[in-house]
């Protein structure tokens, strides 16, 4: 019976421990959302529960649409985090920088949330399986959810470091992306892996896989110079899977690594990348 207490002890600290942490994920999210008026909101997409941040002044207008990255998927080399919610939400940082009418920001299945309201989240979910077939088809349902809300025609999709592959993977099952920019994005998985040596992700879709029949898609795939996470080779290698004949192009920015300096350069990569500059030869299908 005394093993017992102990070991429920044990597991209610633990908890309130995760909750006070999750609290605090929560307030940091307020402070960077609030100032840009991007109102939490919640999907329920297929088996997860998904978190947003979102402002639509103009329905009907684009939606601009930001991928979280994969947030604190692992603590070590070989331990995995308990939560993946990030303790720097790049992502989230980007769209409070954007001044499109209409922005939504997502969070990946399993970040800013807990195991009561998503009982299907497991470890799986932001390690070997980040980019699972449920998960792809999770975020693809908040995204059609939030263009009906918005009452948009064309969406934009922005991805940070995992999220970039995401937004890849997402074009691929739509017909209603006008543009995709990727932020030091892991957009070609077997690339990455052999890069820095470690297992496969072999239960995830490879974002590169899709590269070719959507080549057509204007893009931009931005990298820092000192990222040492997600360098521009991994890039590079989508690149080349996309086709000789592709409207996919990488700038690389001096003096950024993985997540430091893109929040400085953001506006400006933005208006460089704007809809009124794509390149002629990749005129979106819309017109």
């Amino acid at each position: 019976m005394i093993k017992r207490v102990y070991i429920l002890n044990i597991i209610i600290l633990l908890s309130a421990c995760t909750n006070t942490l999750w609290t605090s994920d929560i307030q940091l999210a307020n402070t960077i959302s609030e100032p840009a008026r991007l109102k939490s909101n919640t999907y329920k997409a297929g088996q997860f529960i998904v978190h947003s941040r979102e402002r639509y002044d103009k329905p009907g207008e684009d939606l601009n649409i930001y991928l979280e990255g994969d947030g604190l998927a692992w603590v070590s080399r070989t331990e995995p985090s308990r939560d993946p919610t990030p303790d720097n939400p790049i992502g989230l940082r980007l769209a409070a920088l954007d001044k499109a009418p209409n922005v939504i920001w997502i969070a990946r299945p399993c970040q800013y949330t807990n195991i009561v309201e998503n009982p299907m989240c497991k470890q799986y979910y932001w390690t070997i399986g980040r980019l699972s077939p449920e998960i792809v088809a999770s975020v693809d349902l908040a995204i059609t959810a939030a263009k009906k809300t918005s009452m948009a025609r064309k969406i934009h999709l922005i991805g940070y470091s995992g999220g970039g592959g995401l937004a890849i993977l997402i074009a691929g099952r739509r017909n209603d992306v006008a543009t995709i920019r990727t932020v030091a994005g892991n957009i070609d998985h077997e690339a990455f892996t052999s890069f820095h040596r470690v297992t496969p992700m072999s239960r995830s879709l490879d974002p590169a896989a899709v590269a070719e029949s959507i080549n057509t898609i204007a893009q931009w795939h931005f990298y820092g110079e000192d990222d040492k996470v997600v360098p521009k080779l991994i890039g590079e290698s989508y690149m080349r899977k996309a086709g000789v004949k592709n409207c996919s192009k990488i700038k690389v920015i001096s003096g950024v690594s993985h997540d430091r300096g893109w929040v400085e350069h953001w506006q400006e990569l933005l208006q460089e990348t704007s809809q009124g500059k794509i390149n002629k030869a990749c005129e979106d299908r819309f017109r």
